[in-house]
């Protein structure tokens, strides 16, 4: 039966060549209306797209190691040597040279002043950045306008005497899996290259190349590299995207393209026009959904909310007194059920502004009121370190357990200080559950039990039972985690 279906399928297209489908389909005015009418749009949409549609290039000068070898005449290294000696200078300090790099994207022009939307990542550390319209074959040098790395958006701007067609912002969220988008940009540095498909998904959120993105729309329109920041438009012509990534375990485009939706692109606009950045407010903590065995573990009803993995120093979370290991319930007197909906909540808010939490602290529930504070520009704080233990192995489940000495810090490049004790050896083979635990990670504690020893460890691992979910609180490459395991 199976062998039959390519026979079948030639056979049918033999019969639509020569038969009388094709004679009725052109013969049927209405219908090649029809086509004749779908097909224009796309060329009107790619006319109008023409002028409003850059590639960007960028330039960066960076700094490699001068190449040891020499393949050119002898006598000119021996010459070099000598020179050296004579300016000074020491052969084995390492001299650099200056080579400039330069990469490639895609803009839209969204104001007729000039102002370009792209992606953060397309002009990132760029020294100098350049914008041509092939529709004209002009060039232009361009600056930075303001850049925001959460939303991988960025605005760059032009300069000329005369003003420039832009792009009408559509709607997003009118945006129904199954309509038909157009992509357009420079991929390859193809300038404008129009590409045709169908939105095939509305992702809520998706980690690309480290960065966490959320509400992307997904697209089979082709999308390959240097079409990031390109236009993602709809049969109205309306801006409804920008092309940011795209799903290519090959390196070039497989059926799957996302795009910010140029909603999420409305809302921070004008502040980054005016203020060259975007100001949000920042709750402070890393953060994780429930799942069923932390609401075993910590005395949930249900599972819901949202576990407090880390806590940021000088965020207004530790200033209100937040700790790891907190349920976060209720948020300004929303019922929290995940980590979107907390984190859509948050940015809505304005910094300064007062908020109240609901927690879930050893099994009581804790009413904070706090001001909530701006996110800074680099996020990346860091939390407190506590001081430590000292070194005899334990070996439970098939996994063996050290405390934390001199030479086990130094092996999994562990703190000195840290409380807890280091996984040194896993018996796979012998293990009947799979924990997700890892050589080298440091475990600080079990469904809430703090562990700093080895025989801590000991004690509370004599009354586990593991069917009952476990909750492991660990630190694995210097970031505090909580690990899972639920045997039901």
């Amino acid at each position: 039966m199976y062998l039959l279906k390519p026979f079948r399928l030639i056979i049918c297209t033999i019969f639509l060549l020569n038969g009388s489908p094709i004679r009725a389909y052109t013969q049927d005015p209405k219908s090649f209306e029809t086509a004749t009418a779908f097909q224009d749009v796309f060329s009107s949409i790619a006319d109008e797209y023409k002028p409003i549609t850059v590639s960007v290039t960028t330039k960066k000068v960076v700094k490699i190691p001068e190449n040891e070898f020499y393949f050119g005449d002898p006598f000119e290294f021996f010459f070099e040597q000598f020179q050296d000696r004579q300016q000074g200078r020491s052969r084995h300090k390492k001299r650099y040279l200056e080579r400039k790099l330069e990469a490639g994207g895609s803009g839209v022009v969204i104001d007729p002043e000039g102002y370009i939307l792209t992606n953060y990542h397309v002009i990132a550390n760029a020294d100098d950045i350049s914008v041509h319209f092939c529709c004209t074959d002009t060039t232009y040098d361009a600056k930075v306008i303001g850049k925001d790395p959460l939303t991988d958006l960025a605005i760059i701007k032009i300069k000329s005497n005369h003003k420039f067609i832009s792009a009408k912002l559509g709607d997003s969220d009118k945006l129904a899996v199954g309509n038909w988008v157009i992509a357009i940009g420079s991929p390859f540095g193809l300038e404008q290259t129009v590409t045709a498909g169908i939105v095939s998904a509305k992702r809520q959120s998706l980690d690309i190349e480290g960065i966490r993105y959320e509400n992307l729309i997904q697209t089979d329109a082709a999308i390959n590299r240097g079409n990031s920041g390109g236009p993602l438009v709809n049969l109205r012509g309306e801006l409804v995207g920008i092309n940011v990534a795209i799903y290519a375990p090959t390196g070039v485009f497989s059926g799957v393209g996302f795009a910010v939706p140029i909603n999420k692109a409305k809302e921070i606009l004008t502040q980054l026009i005016e203020k060259g950045r975007v100001t949000r407010s920042w709750l402070g903590v890393e953060i994780k959904n429930v799942d069923d065995a932390i609401a075993k573990q910590f005395g949930l009803p249900e599972k819901s909310g949202v576990l407090v993995n880390k806590v940021f120093t000088g965020a207004g979370a530790e200033k209100a007194g937040i700790k790891r290991g907190d349920i976060i319930l209720e948020f300004n007197r929303y019922k929290i059920g995940n980590v979107v909906l907390l984190q859509s909540i948050v940015r809505n808010i304005k910094p300064g502004q007062s908020v109240n939490v609901v927690l879930l602290r050893n099994k009581k529930k804790i009413s904070l009121d706090f001001k909530i504070t701006e996110m800074p520009e680099n996020a990346a704080l860091t939390e407190k370190e506590e001081p430590a233990g000292k070194n005899e192995a334990f070996v439970w489940e098939n996994m063996t357990f050290q405390d934390i000495g001199t030479e086990l810090s130094k092996k999994y490049d562990i703190s000195q200080d840290e409380k807890g004790v280091v996984i040194t050896e896993i018996n796979y083979e012998k293990q009947k559950h799979d924990f997700g635990l890892k050589e080298g990670d440091v475990l600080k504690g079990i469904n809430r039990e703090a562990i700093q020893s080895v025989e801590d460890l000991r004690k509370i691992t004599s009354t586990l039972n593991i069917n009952d979910g476990l909750v492991f609180d660990i630190i694995r490459n210097g970031t505090s985690i909580y690990i899972t395991f639920w045997n039901q």
